[in-house]
């Protein structure tokens, strides 16, 4: 045997026994992690408490026996069903104590930038850690098996991670893409950490409640308010609003019911249960608990008529988009006048490209954008909104927008329902100005008012003499807060009157209202226009007030 043979026989042995050096190896580590949920429904909890999969965030694969657990051997994340398999390259062959640890953060999924931290001090993502397992063959590789975040160890921080990467989804949906690196979602809860109520705090931070945690669509409707901040844009002033309120500020309502449907459509988008329901419960052990609860699709039990009211929005907006398909509590069955079951995309195409660019946004906007952007649907939209009592249409008294063009009413009290609506010819629309005019007789005093103003339809009457051009009364506001109109005089002969009717100073310009005349000797007469053009207003139904 030469040398060069013999040299290369001791080098394998050598190597082959690990006096020089240890080989490196590569293994897979495997297993799964599992959160346990809690169900609801119009009750509050209903007692059934599924493991569900914890999707698409960082694992982390630790040697628990080197520095107190700190020793990171590989990276990677789960998948849609909550599975990972990581690949180690381990150059070590002692015994390890392996765990795999999930962390409620997105940083090892591309292109996903989302995380769950704590509220107070340095904020930091939590993790569920499974148990350890031996593991002493580096070619050998490890199922660690199933892991379960329970209630109360760590099931709350991943319902939590979950509800937000179903609207991160939603968008990626919307958009073609998640939010970027610079568009970070961050949801912030921990026990007693002192604040009660859920908020969208801006740049892309959501700070859930103590008692918050199990209530997916509190937080999915921040998650609404965060899309809005990346998209599109808002005027409301914000601040306390309730369900009751149905006159709200139009931008605050616009706003707070845009939140709202979008928190719900996340949930009809991935064929959740009940999403029709808005639930709130107040976070306790066991079945039931509720706070309040309000079905979007019924619009119960809150209720409101005209676009001053996020009860509306929410509703309208969803009826835009619900069909028989939705799995709602009427699955195959919708309303005979909702012919819609539109897109969200289309919803999301206002929202996006025309919201954002209008001033003092308010669901008038989201009308005008709809035709603007060539969206179609004139009929089944028009339906829809007058289901709500929201009157974005001219009524058949137009054209009457100057004297030569007045529509005759009569003096008997019998109210004229108008709209301060002028078709552009699209659908979309501009400010309207009525101009009505009755008969006046001497020594007859007259009382000409406007009631039942809805969408902020602040009225402002002008009364002017048989020319059309002298002004004798006039009456923005009946009283302070009354945004309607009252004007009483004494016809001092036998004459023509005109009564000109315009949109107060306000964040809208639409609305409608009920226009009357009424003469101290007249109190009754046929009706005018006739029925068929009046809208059937729904009777408004004042419940009970919740925030959320």
């Amino acid at each position: 045997m030469g040398h060069r043979l013999l040299r290369a026989l001791i080098l394998i042995i050598i190597i082959g026994t690990g006096l020089w050096g240890s080989a490196s190896a590569n293994w897979v580590a495997s297993g799964s992690f599992r959160y346990q949920d809690r169900e609801f429904d119009d009750t509050g909890f209903t007692g059934n408490q599924p493991m569900l999969p914890i999707r698409y965030a960082t694992i982390e694969i630790r040697d628990l026996s080197v520095n107190g657990g700190q020793q990171l051997l590989a990276t990677g994340s789960t998948d849609g069903g909550g599975n990972f398999s990581i690949n180690v390259v381990d150059s070590s062959t002692k015994t390890r104590n392996i765990v795999a640890r999930v962390i409620s953060s997105s940083t090892a999924v591309p292109g996903l930038f989302f995380s769950v931290t704590n509220v107070n001090g340095s904020t930091s993502p939590y993790a569920v850690t499974s148990t350890g397992f031996s593991h002493s063959n580096p070619n050998l590789n490890l199922n660690l098996g199933t892991t379960n975040a329970l209630i109360g160890a760590g099931g709350e921080i991943f319902n939590l991670y979950d509800v937000g990467y179903n609207s991160l989804d939603y968008l990626r949906f919307l958009t073609g893409a998640y939010p970027t690196s610079g568009q970070a979602l961050a949801i912030r809860w921990e026990v007693f950490s002192g604040f009660a109520a859920t908020t969208f705090l801006g740049s892309g931070v959501i700070r859930v409640g103590d008692p918050s945690a199990w209530n997916d669509t509190i937080i999915a409707h921040e998650t609404g308010h965060y899309a809005r901040d990346l998209y599109s844009a808002t005027d409301s002033p914000g601040g306390i609003h309730h369900l009751t309120n149905c006159n709200q500020d139009l931008r605050l309502a616009w706003e707070e019911g845009w939140a709202t449907y979008f928190g719900q459509v996340v949930r009809k988008h991935f064929g959740l249960p009940n999403p029709e329901l808005y639930v709130k419960t107040t976070g306790a052990a066991g079945p039931g608990n509720l706070d309040f609860y309000f079905d979007v699709e019924q619009e119960s039990p809150y209720t409101c008529d005209g676009a001053a009211s996020e009860v509306t929005v929410y509703s309208t907006l969803w009826d835009i988009v619900d069909s028989t398909l939705t799995p709602d509590g009427t699955p195959g069955l919708e309303e005979i006048w909702d012919n819609m079951a539109g897109s969200d995309t289309a919803v999301w195409d206002v929202m996006r490209n025309y919201i954002r660019t209008a001033t003092n946004r308010t669901l008038e906007d989201f009308w005008d954008g709809w035709f603007i952007r060539n969206l179609g649907s004139l009929t089944a939209m028009q339906e829809v909104f007058f289901q709500h009592a929201v009157l974005y249409y001219q009524t058949l008294a137009e054209p009457n927008d100057t004297v030569a063009t007045a529509y005759t009413i009569q003096n008997n009290g019998i109210p004229l329902h108008e709209t301060y609506f002028k078709d552009v010819g699209n659908g979309s629309g501009s400010p309207d100005t009525d101009y009505v005019k009755f008969t006046g007789e001497a020594g007859v005093i007259y009382t000409i008012e406007t009631r039942n103003l809805l969408s902020d339809a602040n009225t402002s009457l002008f009364l002017y003499a048989a020319d059309g051009v002298s002004q004798l009364a006039a009456n923005d506001d009946r009283a302070p807060g009354n945004k309607s109109s009252l004007i009483q005089f004494t016809s001092p002969i036998d004459t023509t009157y005109y009564v000109k009717s315009v949109h107060g100073s306000g964040w809208g310009i639409y609305g409608s209202y009920d226009l009357s005349v009424i003469s101290s000797v007249n109190k009754t007469g046929s009706s005018q226009p006739p029925p068929s053009i009046l809208p059937q207003v729904r009777t408004t139904i004042y419940d009970k007030g919740a925030d959320h």
